[in-house]
């Protein structure tokens, strides 16, 4: 059976290069357009109201394999056209209306590429997710590097023009070598027998699995609403400090940079089974959203200089990489085959619900100031703490 891995690989890394671009430069955008701290956040985060439940929906339809191709290909074509047409937007309010559009292909497009990788015939699970978020991440480093050389030679509108030459090239790509497939692994069905000697030991680890499942989900909410505040207000943020599009190009590439280093190291089996170990998740997932929420606050702290930005986006970048893997194996690669859709699609509305509420929350309660948004980390770790500390005691009791 022919593999789908490079050509998903390929359309993973041009949709990794744009998206970043999108994230970083259209909040931007509508800043230079005189946006307001509301607007921006809503640039920001409204491109991820659809991401919060469309995943879910597709990853269910997306454990159908035969229909993966066609809306891979929708998805794709749906994100060239935003890209071509953000170059003739001219207020925030068009930005806004665009980004929902926007919204709804990643909605579509990562679910089915998560399952997709995880299905890969040619090597285990969890190590094709790994290559993958190696991949992704690289691609997340490479595109605020894009824009910013972009912007030393063209206005941002125009760096748009070349994202949707992107997307139309993977377009083709996916076309031409993105090959259908039938289930690869069989339903198996669980002969009753006698059920009554192990019904305590399943229904254990449903409780256990049932309260994993819920801290991964706070877990990834609070990580990703870090991050898409990060992304939204740090560059107009930036720019009123004075510092540089080439700076503020090269604080959005140590973002990728440092979630390559984790995921790169995350493919040796050793780290890999430490990460996805059980009794590891709490020390992981308490420790990784303490140095995330740290890492979100930073640019609070005045600074022309560019340094406060490398150190926030570095170390809130570190530190959530970690959440992604365990999260990932969770999620996705543990699943049974025939619920592994549904599973990518709950991890992907989980990251969609941060990063719609992160940037949108911060914009309504900024009352126009554009540093006031990243005290969105640390309220929300402290609302997100009491939560997840009832969880791991509840996992723990029913062990």
């Amino acid at each position: 059976m022919r593999s789908n891995f490079a050509a998903l690989l390929i359309l993973t890394f041009a949709g990794d290069v744009v998206a970043p671009i999108f994230a970083l430069y259209l909040p931007l955008f509508a800043f230079q357009f005189g946006a307001d701290a509301l607007e921006i956040g809503l640039v920001g985060g409204v491109a991820w109201v659809s991401y919060s439940f469309v995943p879910y929906l597709i990853g269910r339809y997306s454990d159908k394999p035969r229909r993966r191709k066609t809306f891979i290909v929708i998805s794709m074509a749906m994100l060239t056209a935003c890209s071509f047409i953000y170059v003739f937007v001219e207020s925030p309010l068009q930005l806004i209306a665009l980004r929902l559009l926007e919204g709804i292909a990643w909605s579509i497009l990562w679910p089915i590429v998560d399952v997709s990788i995880s299905e890969d015939v040619s090597r285990e699970s969890n190590k094709a997710l790994s290559i993958y978020n190696t991949v992704w991440s690289t691609a997340g480093a490479v595109g605020p590097l894009l824009g910013g050389l972009l912007l030393l030679f063209a206005e941002i509108r125009y760096i748009f023009l070349i994202t949707a030459l992107l997307m139309a090239i993977a377009t083709i790509v996916t076309i031409s070598f993105f090959r259908e497939e039938g289930p690869t692994v069989p339903i198996t069905r669980v002969s009753s027998g006698d059920g009554s000697a192990n019904m305590g030991r399943v229904r254990s680890r449903s409780y256990r699995q049932d309260s994993l499942f819920w801290i991964f989900v706070t877990a990834m909410v609070l990580i990703s609403s870090i991050r898409g505040v990060l992304y939204t207000f740090y560059p107009p943020l930036a720019q009123s400090q004075g510092i540089s599009y080439a700076l503020i190009a090269l604080i959005g590439f140590t973002f990728g940079v440092c979630r390559v280093g984790v995921f790169a190291l995350s493919t040796r089996d050793g780290l890999r089974g430490f990460l996805l170990n059980d009794e590891n998740i709490k020390k992981i997932v308490m420790v990784s959203l303490a140095v995330c929420a740290i890492g979100g606050v930073l640019p609070l702290i005045g600074d022309r200089t560019g340094a406060v930005g490398f150190l926030a986006f570095g170390v809130v970048a570190f530190a959530s990489a970690f959440v992604i893997i365990a999260s990932q194996a969770n999620f996705i690669s543990q699943a049974e085959s025939h619920n592994k859709g549904a599973g990518a699609g709950i991890f992907e509305s989980s990251i969609g619900i941060g990063i719609a509420l992160g940037p949108t929350i911060a914009g309504f309660v900024s009352g126009g100031s554009i540093s006031i948004p990243f005290l969105v980390a640390p309220i929300g770790f402290a609302i997100s703490l009491p939560i997840l500390l009832v969880l791991f005691r509840r996992g723990t009791n029913n062990a």
